[in-house]
């Protein structure tokens, strides 16, 4: 059941290693000792337990459905802004999804989130088709989310969460975080991976890692870095 992440622990690797089982599983999020601590607890509990990160784009929320993601057998990753309660129902019907991992879930429109409610109140999915048929499922769902702000959420739905919230990065974090997802990502060179956390954050004046991953995806040298940072000032939406 935890095949990957016990790979992802070094479950096998030399017992005398100091790092802690939750600092090597969430080994791309700087800090937030503790969240880590409980997050771990949580994976590994015989029970579901539902979590709610919420805090601003810069604070390591989509960080950790990633490394859980990477970390974990039978888990699937959903973007809320794109999510439908039709196409989860269906995934999850004909998966044995354990951990539903949903970035975002603030986007979701509040009839989908309720397909998430009844299956989180009673441990069972159900779905009634257009001819009048349904089906059960019984499973045992882990849920982990992230939001900026849980305003969005149903009331009935959000206090179905344990929530936990994430403070911005400091400059010296948002650095290090880039450097070390884009080097175990992409394996790319340390120095075009500083580069470009120091372009996302001084020149495109952004905090969210995933706007360093897309200069990663294109850029193959320094000069690659400077000419996709100039075009995106250039046709800013602002500018």
């Amino acid at each position: 059941m935890f095949k990957n992440l016990f790979k992802k622990i070094g479950f096998y690797d030399d017992p005398e290693r100091r790092l802690s089982p939750e600092e090597k599983f969430f080994s791309n999020v700087v800090g937030c000792t503790d969240i880590k601590k409980l997050l771990f607890k949580c994976v590994i509990s015989k029970e579901p337990v539902n979590i709610l990160l919420t805090g601003p784009p810069s604070s390591s929320k989509t960080i950790f459905l990633l490394e859980m993601l990477e970390g974990l057998d039978n888990a699937y990753f959903m973007d809320g802004a794109g999510a439908s309660a039709a196409g989860m129902t269906d995934h999850l019907f004909n998966s044995n999804t354990k951990y539903l991992l949903i970035d975002e879930i603030d986007k979701m429109k509040k009839n989908d989130q309720v397909a998430l409610l009844n299956v989180m109140e009673t441990g069972i999915l159900c779905e009634t088709k257009l001819n009048g048929k349904t089906r059960q499922k019984k499973m045992k769902l882990w849920i982990f989310d992230t939001s900026n702000s849980a305003q969005r959420l149903s009331g009935p739905l959000r206090s179905r969460f344990m929530e936990l919230h994430l403070e911005e990065y400091a400059f010296e974090e948002f650095i290090e975080i880039v450097m070390k997802v884009l080097q175990k990502k992409y394996q790319m060179d340390k120095n075009i991976s500083e580069k470009i956390a120091h372009a996302v954050w001084n020149e495109l004046k952004s905090k969210d890692v995933r706007d360093a991953i897309n200069i990663a995806k294109l850029a193959n040298s320094s000069s690659d870095v400077d000419w996709l940072v100039r075009v995106q000032m250039k046709h800013a939406r602002n500018a």
